[in-house]
């Protein structure tokens, strides 16, 4: 699978909350930044789906750039996102920036971060 395969099933695996298609995509050691500067591990992020405290219900893609570089790359994605949080609503324009690495399984992303995008 491409980069951009990864990233675009990761995105959809995000929309319909596939807590195994997650799984499958973040690294056993994945790390995350939020917009507030809260982090949280691969564990975390599965937990929000599988207990419902997530809940993507849009998730458009604005703009996105890869870049391979043999074991690993990067991706840089400008979305639209509307989703269910902590039981609110939230609506927002983020970039997520993910490092990824590929291993015998497929790529898988070993640090993310998400910010508001810029205007």
């Amino acid at each position: 699978m491409s980069l951009l395969a990864a990233e675009h099933a990761l995105q959809a695996a995000q929309r319909s909350g596939d807590v195994s298609a997650l799984d499958a995509l973040l690294h056993p050691r994945c790390v995350g930044a939020g917009p507030d500067g809260s982090v949280f591990s691969k564990e975390d992020d599965l937990e929000s789906y599988r207990s419902g405290a997530l809940r993507i219900t849009r998730l458009d893609e604005e703009s996105l750039e890869v870049q391979e570089d043999g074991p690993s790359g990067a991706t840089r994605l400008v979305a639209a996102v509307e989703a269910v949080q902590g039981g609110g609503a939230v609506s927002a324009r983020l970039t997520y920036t993910r490092l990824w690495v590929r291993g015998e399984d497929g790529w898988q992303v070993l640090a993310a971060t998400l910010a508001p995008a810029a205007p």
